[in-house]
């Protein structure tokens, strides 16, 4: 049974006035902009993120529901959008790497709403991540690995998916030309969050309690930076909503981009 909305804003309003209630309860809470890059990896040298097994088992609770609720009809915008994209490459049963898979939700989310039509297999730099999606998901493979970094030979896939974890990659330029060269012939990059009038900015946040990085981008430096990878954009989708205009003074929205690869540039 749904609280009455004024009973729902109050107990929001509690939540955000106590740090304690903000850190434990809400999934994103704390924000606020860093210098630049440099403030950036610094922060990440010194914070454990998503590599504590408290952060991962609270992001797998928060999306637990979600799944529940897909499975009940009522999937959220992004698992919706996820789908779209991959089922606009027209390839039948693809070969899929999800990049940032974290625990694996999505394996479960693309098996649902493309009726198992996908070869899926999912890569996280964080062997707490990938230990609980080997544990949850025992048929599907996922690996440790850094996204700046992948571990698989060029064209080893046909779409790189980039799950939500492009904007927690501080080098964001390299995950980009690597999601382009595992790629055969598509690239998605999923609920990215963006300004449409303002430059990129890092941010830290808390995360499900713990210290993260995040980047909202310059939709116009981003579309570039992909372009220069040999991608070319084909279709796009709004997200969630994700509006960072009271830490940063501009609104953003988050958005999901279905690339083509570029042949020319590869012969």
């Amino acid at each position: 049974m749904k609280l009455p909305r004024t009973i729902r804003q109050i107990g929001k309003r509690v939540v955000k006035s106590s740090p304690f209630l903000r850190r434990n309860i809400m999934t994103s809470s704390d924000y606020r902009v860093l210098s630049g890059r440099d403030e950036a990896r610094q922060l990440m040298r010194s914070s454990s993120g998503w590599l504590t097994i408290r952060t991962v088992a609270r992001q797998e609770r928060a999306y637990r529901g979600l799944i529940a609720d897909m499975k009940r009809g009522r999937p959220r915008i992004d698992f919706e959008v996820a789908a779209k994209a991959i089922a606009a490459t027209g390839i039948e049963r693809p070969r899929v790497i999800e990049i940032g898979c974290g625990t694996g939700s999505y394996s479960e989310v693309l098996a649902t709403l493309l009726s198992g039509a996908i070869d899926y297999r999912g890569m996280d730099y964080s062997e707490a991540m990938i230990a609980r999606a080997r544990m949850h998901h025992p048929g599907r493979q996922f690996d440790v690995g850094d996204a700046t970094r992948l571990p698989y030979g060029d064209r080893s896939f046909e779409i790189a998916f980039n799950g939500v974890a492009l904007m927690h990659i501080i080098d964001y330029e390299a995950a980009i030309r690597e999601a382009a060269r595992v790629a055969e012939r598509h690239c998605i990059l999923h609920g990215v969050p963006v300004f449409h009038d303002h430059t990129t900015t890092f941010l830290t946040k808390l995360a499900y309690g713990a210290p993260v990085v995040e980047v909202i981008f310059d939709k116009r430096e981003l579309l570039s930076i992909c372009n220069e990878a040999g991608l070319l954009l084909e279709a796009e989708w709004p997200g969630i909503p994700y509006d960072v205009h009271e830490v940063t003074g501009h609104h953003s929205v988050s958005e999901t981009y279905l690339f083509a690869i570029n042949r020319h540039l590869r012969q």
